[in-house]
């Protein structure tokens, strides 16, 4: 097992750095914050040693989260260049930059080439590359739920028996579709399942990435499609979109994932060569997909109108099917599929999103009232992740359909979400290290809550120029690349304190010391660990409570709809750089 990088146990290992900072460094013009654990005066001095500026009685106070004593300040104007900051007993060097994000927004928006269900070619891959996998055929999962034992079901806490007795979707038809290839899309997170739901969310990220800041995201990345006249990251979203195409029933319900029975080894991708299955539909993947490939549609359009219309048709036929089982039905993993669940109790978000860019794409007035219905029943409009995606239905109604969203879908939501938005702004203030994470929300995948509420403070600043706003979503930018209670970038490859054992089976399969890059990490777990990591880390404070090791998935896995978010963050502080 490897050495723990992240912190130290009382007496053992050098104590983390006094001074910490953002590992990739600061941009001219935005703030630069920086932290410190220990009082007094501190020094700025530039690459010849002349002082530049002091910082007078820097007074650290107790910070909840971290356990640690800790006072953020801004270090001012600085042109570009080398500094070093001193006090405290230590120094710690500083770099401003005129493109200091540039190089980790193309890695983080290359992580996704690295995810392909494929073969990866050394000229673009380099070592990480490897033959094609999971080229098998798959099958629709038919196999009935065997009856539970009475003795078994007194034993199943009560939360998962009420999850069993939902009844599964039914399968369309006697027979079972004939065994086929599907080829394409991303494997999820650290295993290799390929997943309707979470897909479609990365790619609602990474689309709007792209509609917003383009000159943050539009380099090219060296993928097999480079050169082709379309930006590498819609080059890269077509992959995925491909894959969900296929992923549509012959009535337009969408399968909920295509996954093996149980999650492999840590073996190589094209090692893993068990049985691929089709699990059961689902209303949030049906809907979650609707919503992605309308939004294709139109971004897609001027680039390759018959791949925008494929997308839009098979958008309209899954929503045909949506409003012909228009009850919630959550979905469950039938007995013996082990792999990733991905449940949720309530579609209404998903159908929002969905109806939001199916009126985008087609100005038809049908999918604006199902839309006006479905925001009327309250929706969370700070939120992103792959549960709640009430915010990338907000992403399109203030950024897409704007004033043609009328008095519901655009003045009302409006107010509703700059009024939402002021609390992640709360939370960032409230925080010793100003991380958009409540000290009680610690969880497995927080940084997807730390970039959630970055993307929302970025909206608040879209809308309203507010540079609070933007300062406190740069503040999570800052926390992925270094300034955090552990002082560590959570971004494979970038930092001077980087994790190097995430869980995920090709950086721990492929015999390379250096994990995959452009990956991150899903970050502190306080709530949702393993007995292990509970007996490991004992009363660690929640800002601490990581283990940078393979092994534990609930602090240190990968997943794509963490890299997106962090994508659509860092592509926008990038393009205010490039202006």
């Amino acid at each position: 097992m490897a050495d723990i990088l992240t912190w130290q146990e009382p007496g053992k290992g050098d104590p983390l750095p006094a001074i910490r900072v953002d590992q990739l460094g600061y941009a001219p013009k935005l703030p630069k914050e920086v932290a410190v654990t220990v009082a007094g005066d501190y020094v700025l001095t530039d690459a010849s040693g002349a002082e530049v500026r002091t910082y007078p009685n820097i007074a650290p106070k107790a910070d909840e989260a971290s356990g640690d004593t800790v006072a953020m300040f801004d270090l001012g104007d600085l042109a570009p260049g080398w500094y070093t900051l001193t006090g405290g007993g230590e120094s710690r060097e500083i770099t401003v930059s005129e493109r200091p994000w540039k190089d980790v927004t193309n890695a983080l928006i290359k992580g996704f080439y690295y995810q392909r269900c494929d073969e990866l070619k050394e000229e673009h891959a380099g070592v990480y590359k490897h033959p094609a996998c999971h080229t098998g055929l798959a099958e629709e999962w038919r196999k009935p739920d065997p009856p539970i034992p009475e003795d078994v079901r007194a034993q199943i806490p009560p939360h998962f028996l009420k999850m069993l007795e939902i009844p599964p979707e039914e399968p369309l038809g006697e027979e079972a579709p004939a065994p086929r290839r599907i080829k394409g899309g991303w494997h999820d997170a650290g295993d290799y399942g390929k997943y309707v739901g979470p897909g479609a969310v990365t790619v609602g990220h990474l689309l709007y990435a792209w509609k917003l800041f383009p000159k943050g995201c539009g380099d090219d990345l060296n993928i097999p499609e480079t050169g082709n006249g379309v930006p590498d990251i819609l080059n890269e979203n077509r992959f995925e979109l491909e894959w969900i195409l296929q992923m549509q029933r012959a009535d337009g319900a969408f399968y909920h994932k295509l996954t093996t029975d149980h999650f492999p080894p840590f073996i190589m991708p094209e090692e893993d060569t068990q049985q691929e299955y089709l699990s059961p539909i689902s209303r949030t993947a049906t809907a979650d997909a609707v919503a992605a490939l309308a939004l294709a549609a139109r971004v897609y359009r001027p680039y390759d109108s018959e791949f925008a219309d494929r997308c839009l048709n098979t958008a309209l036929f899954g929503w045909k099917w949506l409003t012909e089982h228009p009850e919630t039905r959550p979905y469950r993993n039938p007995f013996g599929l082990q792999s990733g669940f991905y449940g949720d109790n309530e579609d209404h978000d998903e159908r929002f999103w969905a109806a939001c860019e199916l009126y985008a794409t087609t100005g038809e007035e049908t999918y604006r009232e199902a839309a006006e219905g479905f925001y009327r029943e309250g929706r969370k409009l700070t939120q992103f992740g792959w549960a709640e995606v009430s915010g990338l239905g907000a992403l399109c109604c203030l950024f897409d359909l704007k004033e043609k969203g009328g008095e519901l879908l655009y003045d009302d939501l409006k107010a509703s979400f700059l009024r939402r938005s002021e609390w992640a702004l709360l939370v960032v203030k409230d925080s010793g290290y100003r991380t958009a994470i409540p000290k009680t929300e610690y969880i497995w995948g927080s940084i997807l809550t730390c970039m959630g509420n970055a993307m929302a403070m970025i909206m608040n600043t879209l809308i309203t120029g507010r540079e609070d706003m933007r300062a406190g979503a740069l503040a999570q930018l800052n926390y992925a690349l270094g300034l955090n209670a552990l002082d560590l970038s959570f971004v494979t490859g970038y930092g001077e304190r980087q994790i190097m054992f995430p869980h995920h089976r090709p950086s721990g399969a492929d015999g390379i010391d250096a994990p995959v890059p452009g990956l991150i990490s899903g970050g502190p777990n306080k709530k949702m660990n393993y007995p292990t990591v509970k007996d490991r880390l004992g009363d660690i404070p929640a800002a601490k409570s990581f283990i940078d090791e393979t092994d534990f998935a609930d602090m240190n896995e990968i997943a794509i709809y963490w890299n997106s978010p962090t994508v659509f963050v860092a592509a926008y502080f990038n393009s205010l750089t490039a202006e």
